[in-house]
């Protein structure tokens, strides 16, 4: 589930950006990844260029947006921040603690889309 500033931060950004953008595209795809662990994430696009994903991660719903500069996408919770890097499809999920001396932690590295729906 979405968490109250999850939703509120996505309330906020989602108009805004929607006002200057003509077309927005919404895709779910699956991920598996190892030990069988299954990501869904569901990635909303303005145009051909990243925006916004959601996944389901450890049992949360988390909210994240595209950050160009690190080529992946951080969750707009910065007390839980999850980060996704998809590339050709294969991903990555990792996670950032609050803390200004952590370090991203890799929780899962061998993501592969799921095609075999298509």
């Amino acid at each position: 589930m979405l968490t109250s500033l999850s939703v509120a931060a996505l309330a906020q950004i989602l108009p805004a950006h929607a006002e200057t953008v003509e077309q927005k595209t919404v895709e779910r795809i699956d991920y598996i990844c190892e030990r069988g662990v299954v990501v869904p994430v569901t990635y909303i696009k303005t145009g051909d260029l990243p925006a916004f994903a959601v996944l389901d991660a450890e049992g949360k719903m988390v909210a994240l947006q595209w950050h160009e500069s690190l080529k992946k996408y951080v969750a707009l919770d910065e007390q839980d921040s999850y980060r996704w890097a998809e590339k050709d499809g294969q991903a990555v999920l990792s996670h950032l603690e609050a803390d200004h001396t952590a370090k991203e932690v890799t929780l899962l590295s061998a993501c592969r889309a799921d095609d075999s729906e298509e």
